[in-house]
């Protein structure tokens, strides 16, 4: 049997989620961090959240030997682990199903192994090679391929209150930052450190009592308790319904900001419910009337 063959693409456009719409190309990344426990209780949940349903999955390194998946990226050669009975497993099942394994060094046992393209990944981010991590290259060829919805659980690495962390938190968040530019929707598993989830993205420094400190009986304010706080001061007589729009591109007049969905798991009288961090996904911001004559434009993302 032939194995998978890596396509190849046309162009190194760096892609964006409106080359896709309305088409929506959904992909979850699966990693071993502990959050991955998000993504298999979403699956329990009655009704999933969006970015579960008609999505690819992919597993990160040993992920692979646990879970049946539609790609597997282990970046680093198997030759030399083949003796653990978990990268045996994982590289056995993979061949079994067919799944393309992406790999630096493909093994010659295993005809799943492909090349990772490095090459048009690179290109799809203007030449940047900043990819320390396996979950970096995953996020970076999901980009590639035109994936405008990610969702990322177990992609953890750093734990709170724990001193010892891996690389490669920076790398994907800076990642994430550039594909939320371009309209990619990411999905982060709630229990997790990446983009903060797990403390539900409070932004630093907007006390909901100014009297009163978070860390003595106080509580930080949501994104959108700041939004109407900030319009109650500035228009005190004007409902902030007025001055709230929702961003769909990046524009000169307005700075879109990183943006992650949070699925909280947990039960009420029943039934699921989901909660969304920042801003419970209101990715809104408020309204500029003027934009000043010496405020430079937004730079544009780099082309390949």
């Amino acid at each position: 049997m032939d194995g998978p063959v890596e396509p190849q693409a046309g162009k190194n456009v760096a892609p964006s989620a409106s080359n896709f719409a309305p088409n929506r190309k959904a992909v979850n990344i699966i990693a071993m961090g502990s959050s991955r426990n998000d993504f298999f209780q979403a699956q329990l949940m009655e009704t999933r959240p969006d970015i579960l349903l008609g999505a690819e999955t992919w597993c990160v390194n040993y992920m692979g030997a646990q879970i049946r998946c539609d790609r597997i990226i282990h970046v680093d050669p198997v030759h030399p682990y083949l003796g653990h009975p978990v990268v045996r497993d994982m590289c056995e099942y993979a061949l079994k199903d067919n799944v393309p394994f992406y790999t630096s060094h493909p093994h010659p046992k295993y005809p799943n192994h492909v090349v990772y393209p490095f090459d048009r990944v690179s290109a799809c981010f203007g030449g940047i090679t900043y990819f320390n991590t396996s979950v970096a290259y995953a996020i970076g060829l999901a980009m590639a391929d035109g994936f405008n919805e990610i969702g990322l659980f177990g992609c953890d690495f750093s734990y709170p209150d724990v001193h010892l962390a891996e690389s490669g938190r920076a790398c994907c968040e800076f990642l994430m930052g550039i594909g939320t530019q371009r309209g990619v929707r990411f999905a982060v598993g709630q229990n997790s450190t990446l983009m903060d989830m797990y403390c539900k993205q409070a932004p630093y420094g907007w006390f909901a009592n100014p009297n009163l400190p978070p860390n003595n009986g106080g509580r930080l304010m949501t994104a959108p308790e700041i939004m109407r706080h900030v319009d109650t001061v500035r228009n005190p007589s004007r409902q902030i319904s007025e001055n709230i729009i929702t961003i769909r591109t990046v524009t000169p007049e307005t700075v879109e900001p990183l943006v992650a969905v949070v699925f909280d798991t947990t039960k009420s009288n029943g039934h699921d419910k989901s909660v969304e961090a920042n801003s419970d996904m209101l990715v809104k911001l408020v309204k500029q009337k003027q934009v000043s004559p010496r405020k430079r434009a937004r730079p544009e993302l780099p082309a390949a």
